[in-house]
């Protein structure tokens, strides 16, 4: 599963800027622009409820004068006698109504009408004003307010009656009233209930029952208070906008100024994370030079004082593992050189040793041809053996040194089998007939070099067989890829010795030299390949050379 990649150090910069600084100021301006807009709100409500409280408080000491002369009216001897016999309410100026006379005189100041209703609920009679009812907070719209009064009689008589007023607005409320510091604010009377305006409205009264409402565009703020004497329930209301408009206004410029500030500061970040990152990616890419191998380029040693020395100290290291590097390569190959000999000289000197004892052997022997002649093949024998293990290392040592062209795999795959056939035959065993595509199958290699690898593998299973066991070849290509496979139905190799069949000059055969499966693999390694060995003891071995396919340019090739 492929790595989840982290972000880069730059943009991790950038992120904790953004998280611990950008983000924060964002806030911040948006917690301000609220707070001032609510502070806005909160002094405007403040104001609304001080006017209210101040109208109430006038409402209130005009009602205690109006309620006097009202009382007076209900408590007249001529009302008080009219409603408890139950007859008319004289009129004023008649007989026994001077007193009646005196006292709606007063009463008509503030009430344009009064209506008398004995304990039965009958009416006994009215009193009209004949001065204008109107009110100067509602533009001269006439506007009154609802009032029942009970009336008593003398001592203990108790209630004998009702006396209904229209009392005119104006009195409770000066028609010079001024509302100060609330310009388009809305003064609203209703009665007990909540329900009926008793004042003319420009807007609809049932939006003045929350504490704010959208009018007109606008929005406003309400604040509503009760009085119990008289009934009634205020309302004041006004827009936010007048008010709130200087508060927003340094809340958008505090916002845009946090903004601007947020804004630069996210700039100079960047400029500054392209600055200190800059030798850092230079470092990385030096970094992933050495991890592929590649120790000759330096890194610039720029940037602040710490990422130099980063740098300078990067570029000390590199040339050091450079040097070490090449000191162990030249020992490397030293010992391999020294191993190689050692080893080529073991396998020389025992034919020579066996040569120079036969021919010693043939020349205190003279008399005797047959023996001599016996001793001189063995010789003979020997020298050719002596050949090809020097052959062999010589080909080992030159294996990776190829010259590589477009092939046809089949052809170096059919020259050997056809070397290979022989020794088959010769030790009693099958070689099973190969099988190859009609269609050329393109490689590129050196077809001198993959004959003696297919030829090596071939002559392996050869002499891993025994009499009426079989060996053979297979091609296939898949994946972009070749297949040789070459197996045998031997005896197969123990698994404690399979690790060691690549080592030069190890050999499970008396036959073979050690060199066979080595070289083998160095020329698969050198066309881009690898070879693979399996084998189950008692069952066989199996031989697997991968090689690359062509690129389609050659396909065409014949």
């Amino acid at each position: 599963m492929r790595a989840r990649r982290s972000p880069g150090l730059r943009t991790s910069f950038l992120l904790i800027l953004l998280l611990g600084a950008v983000i924060p100021l964002g806030i911040v301006g948006w917690w301000l622009a609220r707070s001032t807009q609510a502070s806005g709100e909160e002094l405007l409500r403040a104001r609304l409820g001080q006017t209210l409280q101040d109208i109430v408080r006038t409402v209130g000491n005009n009602w205690v004068g109006v309620r006097s002369t009202l009382l007076e009216l209900a408590e007249c001897a001529p009302v008080r006698a009219a409603l408890a016999e139950k007859r008319a309410i004289p009129s004023p100026g008649n007989a026994g109504g001077g007193e009646l006379e005196q006292a709606w005189a007063a009463a008509s100041q503030a009430a344009e009408r009064a209506a008398f209703y004995d304990i039965d609920g009958r009416l006994r009679g009215s009193l009209v004003s004949e001065r204008s009812t109107t009110s100067g907070l509602a533009g001269g719209t006439p506007s009154v307010i609802p009032l029942r009064l009970s009336v008593y009689g003398p001592g203990t008589a108790g209630r004998v009656g009702t006396m209904d007023v229209r009392l005119q607005t104006g009195s409770l409320l000066p028609s010079d009233l001024v509302i100060p510091g609330l310009g388009g604010s809305v003064l609203a009377l209703f009665d007990a209930s909540g329900d009926v305006p008793l004042l003319p409205l420009t807007i609809d009264p049932n939006l003045l029952r929350g504490s704010r409402f959208t009018w007109a565009g606008e929005t406003w703020l309400a604040v509503r208070d009760t009085l119990y004497e008289p009934p009634l329930q205020l309302s004041l209301s006004a827009p936010l906008g007048a008010l709130g408009q200087p508060f927003e206004r340094a809340a958008r410029r505090g916002l845009v100024a946090l903004l601007g500030v947020a804004l630069v500061a996210l700039v100079l970040a960047t400029l500054a994370t392209r600055r200190i990152t800059r030798p850092l990616q230079d470092l990385t890419a030096g970094a992933d030079a050495v991890a592929r191998g590649d120790l000759a380029p330096a890194v610039a040693e720029a940037g602040p004082d710490e990422i130099r020395r980063v740098a300078a100290a990067f570029n000390t290291m590199t040339e050091n593992l450079r040097r070490t590097l090449q000191e162990l390569s030249h020992r490397e190959s030293l010992a391999a050189v020294g191993e190689f000999a050692a080893s080529l000289a073991h396998e020389v000197r025992n034919p020579l040793t066996a040569i120079r004892l036969d021919l010693e052997r043939a020349r205190k022997h003279p008399s005797e041809p047959d023996r001599a002649a016996k001793l001189m093949d063995s010789a003979l024998h020997e020298i050719t053996r002596l050949d090809a293990s020097v052959t062999d290392a010589l080909r080992l040592a030159r294996s990776g040194q190829l010259t590589l062209a477009p092939l046809d795999i089949r052809r170096p795959l059919e020259a050997a089998f056809r070397a290979a056939q022989s020794h088959f035959t010769d030790r009693g065993a099958d070689l099973r007939p190969l099988t190859l595509p009609d269609e050329p199958v393109w490689t590129l290699g050196d077809a001198g070099a993959l004959e003696q690898l297919f030829l090596n593998l071939l002559l392996n299973a050869a002499q891993a067989l025994k009499a009426g066991e079989e060996g053979g070849v297979e091609l296939h290509e898949e994946d972009e890829r070749l297949s040789v496979t070459v197996r045998d139905k031997g005896k197969g190799i123990p698994p404690d010795l399979i690790e060691r069949i690549f080592e030069p000059f190890y050999s499970t055969s008396p036959e073979g030299t050690g060199l066979g499966l080595p070289i083998a693999r160095r020329i698969a390694r050198a066309h881009g390949g690898d070879l693979e060995i399996e084998s189950t003891p008692g069952k066989g071995t199996t031989a697997r050379v991968t090689l690359p396919v062509s690129v389609p340019d050659y396909r065409d090739r014949a």
